[in-house]
């Protein structure tokens, strides 16, 4: 004779669903790190070899050895905030501030390189469990140059995570400190080269008891400038294959990008995020504008960055707009 479940057992059935979802959520984000920024994550993310202002600070802490001026930076999607998206996720929040070291920077023996700080948030929930997940990322990061030509830099950033998952009936939270290391190369006037080391430590947290740990992943790029209008960028995702064993394969995945300046105040530009991918839910196609002015509020010599950026998911998971809408504010200053 079958035996009803009895409501503890059934309570515990479902505080086990809910937890696995939790951990589902959770799990993507060990892949690397979230996007952020309305110029990089409009071209794709393809922008290691490009990092040539604020956003630097995050995508490849060497560029910020040419850094020339202090910027800061905000921008933030405007729909499917606190939805589940993929491994490589775009952040709801992203800020960030860059600054030179000191300003004699033409001069190579006084140069001392750039700093830079920023912070992502993200948050997922999925609806059927009541499952939710949120990620806190702040970071610091440094870059300087080191060839004698001028045209290498090296750099570092330091990541501080802290995950949080709640379930019906448990929460859990850990937090993790992760190293990226990072080179830029000027290799001629037309092109730059770079990479990115992500998680070099790949440090480990644990979330409702079950411990894993952000993936090691190598990010090469090339960047190749038409003129001083018009470039296109490539980055290879996890050329290593580190994420092979991780149950989401991110290996060589591509990243496109492409940006042209139609006249000093108007920018373009197009991205295709790992169009090669086996992971659906990690594809997207994007498109962004750009609108520059040096007249702030009339204040000189205060510069202001206008940005859109429109995101196509080639197939968004269930419950979810297959377009991101994200906008975008720097100054120069």
């Amino acid at each position: 004779m079958k035996l009803k479940k009895s409501r503890q057992g059934l309570r515990r059935d479902t505080l086990f669903v809910a937890v696995l979802s939790g951990f589902v959520l959770v799990y993507p984000l060990t892949a690397g790190a979230a996007q952020g920024g309305g110029r990089p994550v409009s071209m794709g993310g393809a922008f290691v070899a490009v990092a040539d202002d604020v956003h630097a600070a995050s995508w490849n802490p060497a560029g910020l050895a040419w850094q020339k001026e202090q910027e800061m930076t905000y921008s933030g999607i405007i729909n499917n905030r606190g939805d589940y998206v993929s491994g490589d996720f775009i952040s709801d929040d992203y800020i960030a501030y860059a600054r030179p070291l000191k300003t004699g920077y033409q001069n190579v023996s006084d140069n001392q390189g750039g700093i830079g700080v920023y912070f992502h948030n993200s948050g997922y929930e999925n609806d059927a469990t009541r499952a939710k997940t949120t990620l806190w990322q702040p970071g610091i990061s440094y870059g300087r140059r080191f060839s004698a030509d001028d045209n290498m830099a090296w750099g570092v950033a330091l990541n501080y995570y802290s995950f949080d998952s709640e379930v019906p009936g448990a929460t859990s939270s850990d937090t993790a400190i992760s190293a990226n290391l990072g080179f830029l190369w000027y290799f001629s006037d037309e092109i730059t080269l770079g990479f990115l080391w992500e998680n070099v430590n790949e440090p480990s947290f644990t979330v409702h008891g079950v411990k894993n740990r952000l993936t090691r992943v190598l990010r090469p790029g090339i960047a190749y400038y038409f003129s001083s209008k018009t470039l296109v960028s490539c980055d290879i995702y996890d050329l290593t294959g580190n994420t092979g064993d991780q149950g989401a394969d991110f290996s060589q995945n591509v990243r496109i990008g492409f940006e042209h300046y139609i006249n000093d105040a108007v920018s373009v530009r197009l991205g295709a995020h790992h169009p090669n991918s086996d992971v659906d839910s990690s594809k997207y196609y994007s498109f962004g504008l750009g609108f520059q002015r040096s007249d702030f509020l009339g204040i000189y010599p205060i510069s202001y960055f206008l940005d859109y950026t429109f995101i196509a998911w080639e197939n968004a998971p269930a419950d979810m707009s297959e377009y991101t809408h994200q906008v975008g504010v720097t100054f120069k200053f």
